[in-house]
Formats: structure tokens, C-alpha cells, sequence
């Protein structure tokens, strides 16, 4: 059986760090140096939670959830993947950088696995570029083809994180909390202006630095994407689609363990947890993601440990949806491919 004993030694750091002729062992080192924070701040996001909530009482209340509902949660969070995965083909064939139905499935499983399940020094996104390259594409249309698809499903939450921003923010007591929310929806639709913006003509002078041609070359691509009304209306579609699933998937959980909420509280909520949690500085989310439900279902009126339980069994679910992408990773090493080639892939686009 594939160990992760195995997967690391995959991945081969101490192979790398023999020569310093090779460019991926700088890569190596700032990957590990990163995975160590993320594990950190993660670890005390969650012991700074712990020391309000009671735990016991978090665990009880998991134990005695209703299997039927977490069934039904799994499953909606498990339609997720395909879904992500028609997303990311359709982005493709419209950069002509197209994957087959077979291999953005496959693809965005393993994925899936990598980020949630199992994750590591070497991120989900890494290994979709690395085995989109693989099928046949160029490097650039498997980095970008991964970016734009990620933009797209960001762009969604953070427009229904602005949507719902009123009734979630009269729910808040702290006003650093507000303030923060704000300034992160703020920050995110400036991002999305330059990178729309950057490919105009003012900031040509970028096309002399490797970075700046890289991030015009994007914009242009998300431009003609993800601005258009087909693909990218249909992509946007999709993208909503997908959003209200994850939504159904919480409110299942939160049905499972016993708690009375409506549907609209978890719609409100959740965008704005789901924004924050993309800033990755934890390790798949963890900590950011439970800090984040409990304040955000708290001005919902729920209570911390009500939140706190549905937010660990929605991270659990998702490492459980991830563990078939292990099945298709064997079927991939089979075929010759393994994480040491990722790592060089991506040490080689990354210097």
C-alpha cells in the first residue's frame, strides 16, 4: 500500500539537499520552512479556540451526530469536485489549452487529495500544473489554466461575501471584526482591478521584467476568460452552482449534530469563512477556517460549540471526499509520474 512514509520519500528532500547544483533544493527548503508555519499557526489558532470552548462537549456532540445527514453532507460536498473539475476544463478550452474530460477529472481529484487530505510540502495546485503538463499542454497553459480557474471560484465567494456583508456585519460585536472583513473585500476586489488592469497598454513597461510579463500574460488570458459571456458566464454559473452545494453540505452538518439553524444563516455565514480561510497561512485551512465559522455563525446567533463542531466535521468531510484522489494518484504513479518530478516542475517555474 502507498504509505505516506513513501510519499514523502517521493517528494526525496534529503536526495535534493546532496546537490546544490540543482534549483529545486532551494524550492525544497522554503516549501518545508513553509508547510512548519502553516502546521504552527494552525496548532494555535485551534488551542486558542479550545481554551473558550468545551471540547468534551464538541466531542459528544460530533459522536451524536445523525449518520443519515453527515451521509448526505458528504455527498454534497463530494458533488463539489466534479464540478470544480468541468469548471477548470472549460477555463482550459478557452485559453486553447484544452484537457480531456478524463484528465481534469482525475486531475482535479488528486488535487483535492493534496490539499485537503493529504497535505504537505508539495501543495495540491503544484501537482494539477505539473500533471495538466503532463497531458500534453504547455507550461504556461497548465499554470495558467489552474490560476483562472482558482480566480474564477475566489471571485464567486468574495462577491457573496460582499452580498451578504450587512447581516453578517450586524451580527458582529467587535469592531476590529468588521473593519477586518471590510478591508479584506476591499483588498480582494483591488486585487481582481490589477490583474484586470495590469495587461493595458500604461503597463507595457512590465513586459521588461520576467515577473511583470508573467502576471500580463495572465491578465490578458483572465481577460478574455473570464469577462467573456461564454465561456466565462458559463464558467460563473458553475462557479455559484458549486458555492450553494458547499452551502447545502454545511447546513446538512449542522442538521446532523442537532443544530437549529436556517438555511439563509449558513448562506450568509459561510462566504465570508470561506474568503478568509483562502488565505493560506494554515495548513488546509485549519484554525483559519474554525476561527472564522465560529464568529461568523456566531453573529448568526449560534452558539461556539455548535460552530465549532460543525466546522470540524466540514474539514473532515473533506478529507474524506479527498481519499479516492489517492486511488488515482497510485493509478498515475503506475504511468511513471511521482511527486519528485513536482517538485522539480515546480522549483522550475517558481525560480
Amino acid at each position: 500500500m502507498y504509505s505516506i512514509t513513501k510519499c514523502v520519500r517521493d517528494v526525496a528532500p534529503l536526495q535534493l539537499l546532496k546537490s546544490r547544483r540543482h534549483p529545486e533544493v532551494s524550492y525544497v527548503n522554503r516549501k518545508l520552512l513553509s508547510f512548519a508555519i502553516k502546521f504552527a499557526v494552525s496548532a494555535i489558532l485551534l488551542w486558542l479556540l479550545a481554551r473558550g470552548i468545551d471540547i468534551d462537549a464538541v466531542g459528544r456532540q460530533m459522536a451524536g451526530a445523525d449518520p443519515l445527514w453527515l451521509i448526505i453532507a458528504v455527498f454534497l460536498a463530494a458533488a463539489v469536485i466534479p464540478m470544480a473539475a468541468i469548471r477548470w476544463q472549460m477555463v482550459t478550452q478557452a485559453i486553447r489549452e484544452p484537457v480531456s474530460t478524463r484528465d481534469a477529472m482525475s486531475i482535479t481529484t488528486i488535487g483535492w487529495f493534496f490539499n485537503q487530505t493529504l497535505p504537505s510540502t508539495i501543495g495540491g495546485d503544484a501537482v494539477r500544473v505539473y500533471l495538466a503538463y503532463r497531458t500534453g499542454i504547455t507550461k504556461t497553459g497548465a499554470i495558467h489554466g489552474i490560476l483562472l480557474d482558482r480566480l474564477m471560484g475566489l471571485f464567486v465567494v468574495l462577491a457573496l461575501a460582499t452580498i451578504f456583508l450587512a447581516p453578517l456585519l450586524a451580527g458582529l460585536d467587535v469592531d476590529f471584526q468588521k473593519w477586518f472583513l471590510i478591508a479584506f473585500i476591499v483588498a480582494g476586489y483591488g486585487g481582481y482591478a490589477v490583474l484586470f488592469l495590469v495587461s493595458a497598454g500604461f503597463a507595457t513597461r512590465l513586459d521588461n521584467i520576467r515577473l511583470g510579463k508573467l502576471l500580463r500574460d495572465l491578465s490578458r488570458a483572465a481577460r478574455a476568460t473570464l469577462l467573456s459571456l461564454s465561456p466565462g458566464g458559463i464558467i460563473l454559473v458553475i462557479s455559484v452552482v458549486l458555492q450553494i452545494v458547499q452551502i447545502a453540505s454545511v447546513y446538512a452538518i449542522a442538521v446532523a449534530v442537532g443544530v437549529e439553524v436556517g438555511f439563509t444563516a449558513i448562506m450568509i455565514a459561510l462566504p465570508a469563512v470561506l474568503l478568509v480561510s483562502s488565505l493560506p497561512i494554515s495548513l488546509a485551512g485549519w484554525g483559519v477556517r474554525e476561527q472564522s465559522m465560529v464568529l461568523a455563525l456566531g453573529a448568526m446567533g449560534m452558539g461556539s460549540t455548535d460552530a465549532l463542531a460543525i466546522s470540524v466535521l466540514l474539514g473532515l468531510s473533506w478529507i474524506v471526499i479527498g481519499l479516492p484522489g489517492a486511488l488515482v494518484w497510485l493509478g498515475h504513479r503506475r504511468r511513471g509520474e511521482h511527486l519528485g518530478q513536482a517538485v522539480e516542475a515546480s522549483a522550475t517555474s517558481a525560480d
